[in-house]
């Protein structure tokens, strides 16, 4: 299943992070050899986030995107 990722590359003196759609079964070996990589549940806009409303926006996207809200 193909999913929104996120990976973390250390430079010298900063961390990157890098969005990609990759498939979910690579993850376990991804991880194994070491490369920090997450699955991405929720995108929120930095608008929302200044309003302080961040959890309302996850719930009602988790809802529409037919996802349990109330998980952990």
């Amino acid at each position: 299943m193909t999913k929104r990722m996120m990976i973390e590359v250390r430079g010298k003196s900063k961390s990157w992070l890098f969005h990609f759609d990759g498939d979910t079964s690579h993850l376990d070996e991804w991880r194994s050899d070491g490369l920090e990589i997450n699955v991405i549940e929720n995108s929120i806009p930095a608008w929302i986030v200044q309003l302080g409303v961040a959890r309302v926006w996850c719930f009602l996207q988790d809802l529409f995107n037919f996802k349990n809200p109330w998980r952990k």
